[in-house]
């Protein structure tokens, strides 16, 4: 790894590690030399995504995977329980995980509805609470936040999932206020389409939308700042999507 990080054995939790950005964000903080705990809903796709991440570590015990459903308190509370109780801190925390629900508001759902909003916002709010403890204690801490373009400009045919992406924005900026004093910092992503699971069915090719490595790459990036900066929000565009 070269010289190496100051990074090295921090220790984060990244939900919706199984695939996509949160797996992109775990191949990164593991090249830094951080100690990671991916979570996700779908324990054979946690595990697998697991088997494939200890390749990256050659053996070193740097990565646990806590299958969690992020919209229930009791197993968030645990997922940051078996973090402690293997390492002993958190460092940092990336809430990914999130689901898209499309179609016309007329035709979502009150269970459609409920169920993004218990991920995509409450999810958010939970990890964030669970792991707040923690990280004032440490006097240190940061906090990502996965938004969307979508929580910056409403969706037609996506009014489910701009809102909760919109909330997560909100969220973001109230837990910056509260967090500052400890020396938690907060930041919301809010990227375009990119290469995950979720928009497979896109009408955007793969190759035009953007990499999940480069969200991990801008993640490890805010690690790598000053205490002192504090950036409370990234817009992540494709190239020519740029309005």
């Amino acid at each position: 790894m070269g010289t190496m990080s100051h990074l090295q054995d921090q220790v984060a939790i990244i939900t919706g590690g199984s695939s996509g950005i949160g797996y992109a964000v775990a191949q990164a903080a593991l090249s830094e030399g951080m100690r990671v705990t991916i979570s996700a809903r779908n324990k054979n796709k946690l595990s697998r995504a697991l088997t494939e991440l200890k390749k990256e570590v050659k053996g070193e015990d740097r990565l646990i995977a806590v299958p969690a459903d992020v919209s229930v308190a009791a197993q968030v509370d645990e997922m940051v329980r078996e973090t402690i109780d293997k390492w002993g801190q958190v460092d940092l925390l990336v809430n990914n995980a999130g689901v898209g629900q499309w179609g016309a508001i007329e035709e979502i759902s009150e269970e459609d509805w409920d169920r993004v909003q218990a991920i995509n916002l409450k999810g958010t709010f939970l990890c964030t609470k669970a792991v707040l403890p923690v990280m004032k204690r440490q006097r240190s801490g940061y906090i990502v936040n996965i938004s969307s373009l979508a929580g910056k400009q409403g969706m037609g045919g996506a009014s489910a999932y701009s809102a909760s992406k919109f909330g997560v924005i909100g969220f973001t900026e109230s837990l910056l206020e509260e967090g500052i004093a400890h020396q938690i910092r907060a930041t919301a992503i809010c990227p375009g389409f990119v290469a995950t699971p979720m928009v497979a069915s896109a009408s955007v090719p793969p190759e035009e939308m953007i990499p999940p490595a480069d969200i991990g790459k801008i993640i490890i990036d805010l690690l790598h700042l000053a205490p002192v900066t504090v950036i409370k929000e990234i817009v992540v565009q494709r190239r020519g999507a740029i309005d």
